[in-house]
Protein backbone atom coordinates (compact mmCIF):
# COMPACT_ATOMS: atom_id res chain seq x y z
CA UNK A 1 0.00 0.00 0.00
CA UNK A 2 1.55 3.53 -1.40
CA UNK A 3 1.52 6.36 0.77
CA UNK A 4 -1.98 7.64 -1.04
CA UNK A 5 -3.55 4.56 -0.56
CA UNK A 6 -2.76 4.45 3.35
CA UNK A 7 -3.63 7.97 3.55
CA UNK A 8 -7.32 7.27 1.75
CA UNK A 9 -7.82 4.09 3.83
CA UNK A 10 -7.21 5.95 6.98
CA UNK A 11 -9.91 8.88 6.07
CA UNK A 12 -12.30 6.18 5.51
CA UNK A 13 -11.72 4.76 8.57
CA UNK A 14 -12.30 7.62 10.25
CA UNK A 15 -14.93 9.13 8.39
CA UNK A 16 -17.09 5.79 9.90
CA UNK A 17 -16.34 6.81 13.26
CA UNK A 18 -18.26 10.27 12.72
CA UNK A 19 -21.05 8.91 10.59
CA UNK A 20 -22.25 6.01 9.64
CA UNK A 21 -23.28 6.38 6.34
CA UNK A 22 -19.66 7.87 5.08
CA UNK A 23 -18.99 4.58 3.12
CA UNK A 24 -19.24 2.63 0.56
CA UNK A 25 -22.49 1.35 0.14
CA UNK A 26 -23.35 -2.25 -0.51
CA UNK A 27 -26.16 -1.72 -3.14
CA UNK A 28 -25.21 1.05 -4.90
CA UNK A 29 -27.85 2.74 -7.16
CA UNK A 30 -26.63 6.51 -8.69
CA UNK A 31 -23.50 8.31 -8.28
CA UNK A 32 -23.58 11.87 -8.48
CA UNK A 33 -20.18 12.59 -9.98
CA UNK A 34 -19.17 16.19 -9.95
CA UNK A 35 -18.36 16.82 -13.61
CA UNK A 36 -21.68 15.53 -14.56
CA UNK A 37 -23.75 16.24 -11.89
CA UNK A 38 -26.83 18.65 -12.86
CA UNK A 39 -29.24 16.25 -14.17
CA UNK A 40 -28.87 14.00 -10.21
CA UNK A 41 -29.49 17.22 -8.52
CA UNK A 42 -31.96 18.12 -10.54
CA UNK A 43 -33.65 14.85 -9.75
CA UNK A 44 -32.48 15.31 -6.10
CA UNK A 45 -34.70 18.89 -6.06
CA UNK A 46 -37.65 16.96 -7.95
CA UNK A 47 -37.86 13.94 -5.30
CA UNK A 48 -38.11 17.37 -2.26
CA UNK A 49 -40.23 19.05 -4.33
CA UNK A 50 -42.81 15.98 -4.99
CA UNK A 51 -42.13 14.80 -1.01
CA UNK A 52 -43.44 17.79 0.08
CA UNK A 53 -45.06 20.20 -1.98
CA UNK A 54 -46.46 22.17 0.93
CA UNK A 55 -43.16 23.23 2.02
CA UNK A 56 -42.24 25.57 -0.79
CA UNK A 57 -39.45 26.44 -2.53
CA UNK A 58 -37.15 27.23 -0.14
CA UNK A 59 -37.42 23.97 1.37
CA UNK A 60 -36.76 22.26 -1.71
CA UNK A 61 -33.68 24.36 -2.47
CA UNK A 62 -32.52 24.00 1.42
CA UNK A 63 -32.88 20.65 1.67
CA UNK A 64 -31.38 19.31 -1.50
CA UNK A 65 -28.80 21.98 -0.63
CA UNK A 66 -27.48 19.96 2.63
CA UNK A 67 -28.09 17.02 0.73
CA UNK A 68 -25.20 17.81 -1.64
CA UNK A 69 -22.57 19.12 0.94
CA UNK A 70 -22.81 17.21 3.93
CA UNK A 71 -20.49 14.13 3.31
CA UNK A 72 -17.59 16.18 1.61
CA UNK A 73 -17.97 18.84 4.34
CA UNK A 74 -17.34 15.87 7.28
CA UNK A 75 -14.47 14.52 4.77
CA UNK A 76 -12.81 18.10 4.90
CA UNK A 77 -12.85 18.46 8.19
CA UNK A 78 -11.92 14.48 9.20
CA UNK A 79 -8.77 15.20 6.32
CA UNK A 80 -7.58 18.67 9.05
CA UNK A 81 -8.58 17.77 12.19
CA UNK A 82 -7.26 13.87 12.68
CA UNK A 83 -4.93 13.88 9.81
CA UNK A 84 -2.84 17.18 9.14
CA UNK A 85 -4.02 16.45 5.58
CA UNK A 86 -5.79 18.35 2.71
CA UNK A 87 -6.68 16.65 -0.90
CA UNK A 88 -9.05 17.18 -3.98
CA UNK A 89 -12.47 16.45 -3.60
CA UNK A 90 -12.58 16.11 -7.01
CA UNK A 91 -12.87 12.47 -7.63
CA UNK A 92 -15.32 12.02 -5.15
CA UNK A 93 -18.71 10.03 -5.92
CA UNK A 94 -21.89 10.54 -3.62
CA UNK A 95 -24.46 8.09 -3.79
CA UNK A 96 -27.88 8.90 -4.36
CA UNK A 97 -30.96 7.21 -3.73
CA UNK A 98 -34.63 7.92 -3.22
CA UNK A 99 -33.78 11.63 -2.32
CA UNK A 100 -30.79 10.56 -0.18
CA UNK A 101 -27.67 11.05 -0.54
CA UNK A 102 -25.36 8.82 1.80
CA UNK A 103 -22.05 6.58 1.11
CA UNK A 104 -19.33 7.66 -1.25
CA UNK A 105 -16.61 6.75 -2.92
CA UNK A 106 -13.02 7.50 -3.58
CA UNK A 107 -10.87 5.75 -5.68
CA UNK A 108 -8.18 7.49 -4.86
CA UNK A 109 -6.53 11.12 -3.53
CA UNK A 110 -3.68 12.91 -3.82
CA UNK A 111 -3.17 14.00 -0.33
CA UNK A 112 -0.71 17.04 1.21
CA UNK A 113 0.38 16.81 4.59
CA UNK A 114 0.61 19.91 6.48
CA UNK A 115 2.52 21.32 9.23
CA UNK A 116 -0.44 22.52 11.07
CA UNK A 117 -3.85 22.24 10.91
CA UNK A 118 -4.49 26.06 10.14
CA UNK A 119 -2.30 25.62 7.21
CA UNK A 120 -4.45 22.93 6.26
CA UNK A 121 -7.58 24.21 6.68
CA UNK A 122 -6.53 26.71 4.41
CA UNK A 123 -5.64 24.56 2.02
CA UNK A 124 -8.69 22.26 2.14
CA UNK A 125 -11.49 25.19 2.42
CA UNK A 126 -10.13 26.14 -1.21
CA UNK A 127 -10.62 22.19 -2.52
CA UNK A 128 -14.26 22.45 -0.63
CA UNK A 129 -15.05 25.76 -1.93
CA UNK A 130 -14.54 24.43 -5.38
CA UNK A 131 -15.90 21.44 -5.01
CA UNK A 132 -19.41 22.76 -3.52
CA UNK A 133 -20.20 25.77 -5.42
CA UNK A 134 -19.87 23.51 -8.49
CA UNK A 135 -23.19 21.73 -6.78
CA UNK A 136 -24.99 25.44 -6.15
CA UNK A 137 -24.55 26.30 -9.65
CA UNK A 138 -26.37 22.74 -10.94
CA UNK A 139 -28.79 23.68 -7.94
CA UNK A 140 -29.08 26.70 -8.98
CA UNK A 141 -30.42 25.50 -12.36
CA UNK A 142 -33.43 24.14 -11.06
CA UNK A 143 -33.90 25.87 -7.87
CA UNK A 144 -33.05 29.57 -6.35
CA UNK A 145 -30.26 29.53 -3.43
CA UNK A 146 -28.35 32.67 -3.54
CA UNK A 147 -24.09 31.57 -2.48
CA UNK A 148 -24.51 33.37 0.82
CA UNK A 149 -27.07 31.84 2.11
CA UNK A 150 -26.08 28.52 0.74
CA UNK A 151 -22.22 29.38 2.23
CA UNK A 152 -24.24 30.27 5.38
CA UNK A 153 -25.90 27.21 5.96
CA UNK A 154 -22.67 25.18 5.31
CA UNK A 155 -21.33 27.05 7.97
CA UNK A 156 -23.75 26.01 10.90
CA UNK A 157 -23.22 22.55 9.65
CA UNK A 158 -18.92 22.96 9.69
CA UNK A 159 -20.00 24.24 13.43
CA UNK A 160 -21.85 20.93 14.36
CA UNK A 161 -19.24 18.80 13.39
CA UNK A 162 -16.41 20.59 14.98
CA UNK A 163 -18.32 20.26 18.21
CA UNK A 164 -18.91 16.90 17.79
CA UNK A 165 -14.60 16.32 16.98
CA UNK A 166 -14.44 18.64 19.94
CA UNK A 167 -16.37 16.30 21.88
CA UNK A 168 -14.18 13.43 20.83
CA UNK A 169 -11.12 15.53 21.29
CA UNK A 170 -11.30 17.71 24.69
CA UNK A 171 -8.25 19.73 24.11
CA UNK A 172 -9.14 20.83 20.78
CA UNK A 173 -9.46 24.55 20.36
CA UNK A 174 -13.33 25.24 19.02
CA UNK A 175 -13.27 28.54 19.12
CA UNK A 176 -9.59 29.14 17.15
CA UNK A 177 -10.03 26.60 14.42
CA UNK A 178 -13.72 27.71 13.73
CA UNK A 179 -12.32 31.02 13.00
CA UNK A 180 -9.80 29.61 10.47
CA UNK A 181 -12.44 27.51 8.97
CA UNK A 182 -14.84 30.70 8.26
CA UNK A 183 -12.23 32.84 7.31
CA UNK A 184 -10.73 30.69 4.49
CA UNK A 185 -14.45 29.46 3.32
CA UNK A 186 -14.96 33.56 3.33
CA UNK A 187 -18.21 33.12 5.60
CA UNK A 188 -18.96 35.89 7.52
CA UNK A 189 -22.46 34.42 9.07
CA UNK A 190 -22.45 31.54 10.94
CA UNK A 191 -23.94 30.67 14.13
CA UNK A 192 -22.63 30.61 17.48
CA UNK A 193 -21.23 28.33 20.42
CA UNK A 194 -22.61 29.12 23.96
CA UNK A 195 -22.06 27.22 27.02
CA UNK A 196 -25.20 24.92 28.59
CA UNK A 197 -25.20 24.39 32.52
CA UNK A 198 -28.28 22.50 33.04
CA UNK A 199 -26.96 19.31 34.37
CA UNK A 200 -23.46 20.02 33.31
CA UNK A 201 -20.85 22.32 31.37
CA UNK A 202 -21.72 21.57 27.59
CA UNK A 203 -20.91 23.46 24.95
CA UNK A 204 -23.75 24.02 22.40
CA UNK A 205 -24.43 25.36 19.47
CA UNK A 206 -27.03 28.18 18.46
CA UNK A 207 -27.92 28.06 14.32
CA UNK A 208 -27.27 30.95 12.37
CA UNK A 209 -29.33 29.77 9.76
CA UNK A 210 -32.88 27.75 9.63
CA UNK A 211 -33.24 24.00 7.50
CA UNK A 212 -37.14 24.93 7.24
CA UNK A 213 -37.54 21.73 8.58
CA UNK A 214 -41.16 22.71 10.42
CA UNK A 215 -42.44 23.40 6.77
CA UNK A 216 -43.15 19.66 5.70
CA UNK A 217 -46.16 19.44 8.15
CA UNK A 218 -47.47 18.94 11.96
CA UNK A 219 -42.98 19.72 13.00
CA UNK A 220 -41.60 21.54 15.90
CA UNK A 221 -38.94 23.89 14.91
CA UNK A 222 -35.41 22.46 15.99
CA UNK A 223 -34.66 23.69 19.62
CA UNK A 224 -32.01 25.86 18.08
CA UNK A 225 -33.84 27.41 15.49
CA UNK A 226 -32.85 31.01 14.50
CA UNK A 227 -36.23 31.53 14.49
CA UNK A 228 -37.24 31.51 17.94
CA UNK A 229 -36.69 34.37 20.45
CA UNK A 230 -32.80 33.83 22.30
CA UNK A 231 -34.47 32.71 25.56
CA UNK A 232 -36.89 29.99 24.60
CA UNK A 233 -33.74 28.76 22.23
CA UNK A 234 -31.44 28.38 25.13
CA UNK A 235 -34.58 26.80 27.73
CA UNK A 236 -35.15 24.65 24.93
CA UNK A 237 -31.39 23.83 24.53
CA UNK A 238 -30.74 23.30 28.21
CA UNK A 239 -34.29 21.25 28.57
CA UNK A 240 -32.94 18.36 25.90
CA UNK A 241 -29.17 18.32 28.05
CA UNK A 242 -31.15 18.01 30.97
CA UNK A 243 -33.19 14.62 28.73
CA UNK A 244 -29.71 13.70 27.76
CA UNK A 245 -27.93 13.74 30.84
CA UNK A 246 -31.03 11.26 32.86
CA UNK A 247 -31.37 8.72 29.53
Amino acid sequence: MNGEQLALSKLLKLAKGYHSALKVPEQATDWLDIQSSSLLVARLHQYWQQQYPEAGRSYWAIKSWGMLYWQPLYLAVISVHELTMSFSLQPMQQHYQQGVIAGLQLPTIKAQHHHSQQQAITNMAAHLKSYVVKLLTDLNLVARLNERLAMSLLADTLLAILLLHAKRKPQFNIQLMAAHWLHALDISEAGEFIMLTACSDSLALTRKTCCLHYQIGDVAKCANCPKQPQQIKVQRMQQELITACCS
